[in-house]
């Protein structure tokens, strides 16, 4: 068998148990993500759907030319391809992380349902990514480098080049006259996984000249580690429900290294990438041991805080600020999506369950907390504030300033779908219409 019929059987036999109805590329237009376009579309397109999406970083004076030739050579072999274009700035982690994340980010919010996204990563990046992990700082995690098949319950990953070299890649490129770009800011070594490539892998294969394999080795052990780490994990954190929160009393009877493992268990659950083991090392203290309202460990786009006893897991989009400044004029005729992270109002027409429509307009207005609301109810005109309220509810601090408060005129008739005015509540033969909250923050 010559070593071309090799590769290519290699190639295909990861996909015998890929049972996909799509697959999605994730194209660069670089040597990696052409030889994999490649060989999708002289393998595979029988057998899947298949398309691309070319992510434009804006960050290179070519960066629209290579957008041009990724459709030209999608169109040459007749699969769709879709542009995204993203703007990264260095937000204090780095302008590379910055660009991977929004790229991973608008990839994977584009996918469809039963699609699988493939990326071209290959045995060389696997060796650049566990050298950068490791002079970051990682954990066990870490050293398991790029995984080569991941289902995180919403989309399936899947990297079929990674037990090649680039070497292979090259090789397999010459022999089909493949064309591809060569991004010359590979070539800046200020970002730090250029620096790795350029001047530090080279001296580490002159020396051992198996390294990429070494490495490989280290990742499959890593993660059995990690695997077993879980196991444990899993175990200790029977008792929850939830991997959104966890209870500070879960961790009563463990040991710090022990506690460790189940926050890094509990952020791979809530899909969130691992931050460093500085940062968790610097802030688990706190989480554990503050019980100040401040206490929180923050990464990336992520963050865990502590409340009431709780640890939370969330996307620093539900701790930010509400951004609404204005009321928001709403028909409740039709349903209205309101500002990421609060979600959607929908409502529907009843008849003696809900809000009273003769006691209320049909036309409502949307409000923010600013301070000082007070609740009105009964006949007696007994009140209540709107923080008593919260409070009385255990509604978490940072969803309060989102909590859509509905007017009519001048009354608050209702707070999202979790109090309703009695002064407005229909009785059993009015018409009426009651509202749901459709959001995916943890609200209590």
């Amino acid at each position: 068998m010559n070593n071309l019929q090799n590769f290519e059987d290699r190639f295909l036999s990861q996909f015998s148990s890929i049972e996909t109805e799509g697959i999605c590329l994730a194209l660069s237009g670089g040597l990696d993500s052409m030889v994999l376009l490649t060989l999708m579309h002289t393998h595979l397109s029988e057998r899947y759907k298949m398309r691309a999406i070319h992510v434009n970083h804006n960050l290179h004076e070519k960066s629209d030319a290579w957008s041009i030739f990724c459709k030209e050579q999608c169109e040459r072999m007749n699969i769709d391809l879709m542009i995204k274009s993203i703007h990264p700035e260095s937000d204090g982690f780095g302008l590379e992380a910055n660009a991977r994340d929004q790229r991973y980010n608008v990839i994977k919010e584009s996918l469809n349902s039963n699609e699988t996204l493939l990326t071209a990563h290959h045995k060389d990046d696997q060796l650049e990514t566990i050298l950068f992990r490791i002079f970051r700082g990682t954990g066990v995690d870490g050293l398991r480098g790029i995984i080569r098949f991941r289902n995180d319950g919403m989309n399936i990953i899947f990297r079929p080049l990674l037990n090649f070299s680039r070497a292979d890649l090259e090789n397999y490129a010459s022999i089909k006259n493949i064309a591809w770009i060569e991004d010359g800011s590979n070539e800046d070594s200020s970002f730090d996984r250029n620096y790795i490539r350029k001047y530090l892998t080279p001296k580490i294969k002159d020396r051992w000249t198996t390294a990429d394999d070494a490495v490989h080795r280290l990742s499959l052990i890593a993660t059995e580690n990690h695997e077993l780490l879980n196991e444990v994990a899993s175990e200790d954190l029977s008792e929850e429900n939830t991997f959104k929160s966890i209870s500070i009393s879960n961790f009563d009877s463990y040991s710090i290294p022990r506690i460790k493992n189940m926050i890094r268990y509990m952020i791979e659950k809530n899909n969130m990438p691992m931050p460093s083991m500085h940062i968790l090392n610097s802030g688990i203290n706190d989480l554990i041991m503050n019980d100040e309202k401040s206490a929180e460990i923050k990464w990336s786009e992520y963050v865990i805080r502590r409340f009431n006893g709780r640890l939370y897991f969330l996307n620093k989009a539900e701790v930010m600020p509400c951004e609404a400044t204005e009321n928001i004029s709403w028909s409740i005729n039709q349903s209205i999506s309101l500002s990421h992270p609060i979600g959607k109002l929908n409502t529907k027409i009843t008849e003696g369950n809900g809000i009273s429509l003769d006691k209320c307009s049909s036309n409502l207005q949307i409000k923010f907390r600013k301070g000082g609301e007070k609740m009105f109810f009964n006949a007696d005109n007994g009140s209540k504030t709107l923080k008593d309220f919260f409070n009385e509810k255990k509604i978490l601090p940072w969803i309060r300033d989102k909590v859509p408060l509905i007017y009519d005129d001048q009354h608050l008739i209702c707070i999202g779908d979790l109090w309703i005015n009695e002064n407005f509540i229909a009785t059993e033969s009015e018409p009426a219409f009651t509202i749901h909250w459709n959001t995916k923050m943890k609200i209590l």
